[in-house]
C-alpha cells in the first residue's frame, strides 16, 4: 500500500480541524467524507488533495481515506496522484 494524494473538491468541515473533501468514485458515484484538516492541501477555488493509502485489487484501484473509520473506497487512477 503507497502513500498519495487523490484529487477532490474541498470544503470546511463542521469543526475547525477537519474538511469536506468530495470526488467521484470509478463509477461515477459521487462521495464525501470528513477528513483531518491535516491531510488535505488546499489548492484554490474549492479544489485540492488528500492524502490517502492507495491499493490495487482484481483490477481495481482503491483509497484509504484519513477519516476516523479509514473508509475504503474505489477511485479513478486517473485521480491519484503517482
Amino acid at each position: 500500500m503507497s502513500e498519495t494524494w487523490l484529487a477532490c473538491e474541498i470544503g470546511d468541515g463542521m469543526f475547525s480541524d477537519e474538511m469536506v473533501v468530495v470526488f467521484d468514485t470509478d463509477k461515477g458515484e459521487v462521495v464525501s467524507f470528513f477528513v483531518p484538516r491535516s491531510s488535505v492541501e488546499d489548492l484554490g477555488e474549492a479544489k485540492g488533495r488528500v492524502r490517502v493509502r492507495v491499493f490495487e485489487d482484481g483490477g481495481q484501484t482503491w483509497a484509504v481515506l484519513p477519516n476516523e473509520v479509514q473508509s475504503i473506497v474505489p477511485v479513478n487512477p486517473k485521480f491519484v496522484a503517482a
